[in-house]
């Protein structure tokens, strides 16, 4: 068996202790990657937003979920009772998206010249049907034409929801133009809901624009409180204040 010369053995040696070197650097290199990487993530959002659509489902559910999922985004469905009981497949598919459900009334009737008792049966029977069909029971109520009053929402409460309105409505229902729905969209601050709406092509279109707007602001899509009626982290927490000066609103 051949034996290395001294000097060969010597060089052997350094060539193993520079490759032990440069292995642990760039092992080293990944882990500081990841961790920039997920600071970055985490500093991306400096404050959330509700993004709402109320009035589903509707026979283009699957198109609003597949332009949502697409663009990385979580939403607020307030559904309709009616709705959800002739087509129960498209409430689950809302959850299995990730989106959450809420409860917008039975059938979309002026509920403030209802009596108490109807009011109660109204939305009892709404959060039955979602919760029959997903398996979610809401927490969160949005009365139709966003007309309430202190009745409605001592009923809301006494089943365990909490009333939420908007701050911005999209004007989708108005007949919007996508630029339009974009435009009032942008006037969003952290913590605030808008109000959209499912079936409606134009604000399908709009949430890609919707997304790049709020992005470059570093908001970021996320779950309305059910204690304080804003919007919050996906998880339920709210962002850590800032250290930089925030972004200019845009709009």
């Amino acid at each position: 068996m051949s034996r290395l010369s001294p000097g060969t053995a010597l060089r052997s040696r350094r060539l193993r202790a520079v490759l032990a070197v440069l292995t642990t650097a760039v092992a080293m290199c990944g882990v500081v990657l990841a961790a920039t990487s997920t600071s970055s993530s985490a500093a991306a959002c400096n404050g959330y937003v509700g993004l709402t659509f109320d009035d589903g489902p509707t026979g283009s559910t699957s198109a609003l979920l597949n332009v949502l999922r697409a663009n990385g985004v979580r939403a607020t469905m307030f559904n309709v009772g009616q709705n959800v009981q002739n087509n129960r497949s498209a409430a689950q598919a809302q959850v299995a998206a990730g989106m959450w459900v809420a409860n917008h009334s039975w059938n979309h009737a002026h509920m403030t010249s209802m009596s108490q008792a109807q009011m109660q049966s109204d939305l009892s029977q709404t959060s039955s049907a979602i919760q029959s069909a997903t398996g979610v029971r809401p927490q969160l109520f949005r009365p139709p034409y966003g007309e309430t009053n202190s009745t409605l929402q001592s009923v809301a409460s006494s089943l365990g929801m909490r009333q939420v309105i908007w701050d911005v409505d999209s004007q989708d229902w108005n007949g919007a133009s996508v630029s339009q729905i974009v435009s009032n969209a942008s006037r969003l601050q952290a913590g605030q809901v808008i109000l959209m709406h499912d079936g409606i092509q134009n604000t399908r279109d709009a949430i890609g624009q919707i997304m790049a707007n709020l992005t470059s602001r570093n908001l970021c899509p996320g779950m309305i409180s059910p204690s304080t009626g804003r919007a919050v982290a996906p998880d339920g927490s709210t962002p850590p204040p800032s250290t930089g000066t925030p972004p200019p609103a845009t709009g």
